[in-house]
């Protein structure tokens, strides 16, 4: 595949230690992103002194589907077979990871062009803690996700998608649902959450209907009494 675009020269993250792994994957990427590309995580390897290797790929690593093969769904792919990658290597005492260059010039080339944005990388969209608790909140008070996704962009810097948004509150309503039913799960999440609330149940103790309340609201209420 020809390269339809350059990537700058400075391409590479320089070779650097970090005090963990986490860390030196978080700084790559910083360097990446405004260079047209992300990292994501390859094969990990052990050696016979437990010492920890891990290969960062480009995220379009993985080779797109042959035209020629049949295909029983149809899928979009970003990935190019890119070599682009570098090795992480754990220090023998466990207590530094280091960012090493792959000795085959191959590895340090791209066969793509660079990304005209940085949402295009789903690595970079990752959600904080912080982010993931906003949603949570906000999609409680009957915020849409697409607003949810303006406000991220204006509060923080995350790259977040609607998509990535949508995909959260399905993943947060799953976990919340294992393994009860969505109503026991409804009044779990609202008891954690503080909300004031009261079931009515028939004859044969079958919930047919619940009232809830925010305590703003409450507050708001017994303030209107007065």
């Amino acid at each position: 595949m020809s390269i339809q675009a350059t990537f700058p020269d400075d391409c590479l993250p320089p070779e650097h230690n970090y005090e963990s792994r986490e860390a030196l994957f978080a700084a790559i990427n910083v360097w990446a992103a405004p260079r047209g590309y992300a990292f994501t995580t390859g094969k990990s390897s052990k050696s016979t002194s437990d010492r920890r290797k891990v290969t960062y790929a480009c995220d379009r690593f993985c080779k797109p589907p042959s035209p020629s093969r049949e295909r029983q769904r149809k899928t979009t792919t970003r990935g190019t077979g890119c070599p682009f990658s570098v090795l992480a290597v754990e220090s023998l005492d466990k207590s530094v990871w280091s960012v090493r260059y792959r000795p085959d010039k191959r590895f340090s080339q791209h066969n793509h062009a660079p990304s005209l944005h940085q949402s295009a990388h789903p690595s970079l969209r990752q959600l904080s803690e912080e982010d993931i608790a906003k949603i949570s909140s906000l999609s409680n008070a009957g915020i849409a996700p697409k607003e949810i996704r303006t406000f991220l962009r204006q509060s923080s810097d995350s790259l977040a998608t609607q998509q990535d948004i949508y995909n959260k509150l399905a993943a947060t309503r799953r976990e919340i649902c294992e393994g009860q039913s969505n109503i026991s799960a409804l009044l779990d999440q609202l008891n954690r959450e503080g909300f004031w609330s009261q079931v009515q149940c028939d004859q044969n103790n079958r919930i047919t209907a619940i009232l809830f309340a925010h305590p703003t609201s409450l507050s708001y209420l017994q303030v209107s009494k007065i």
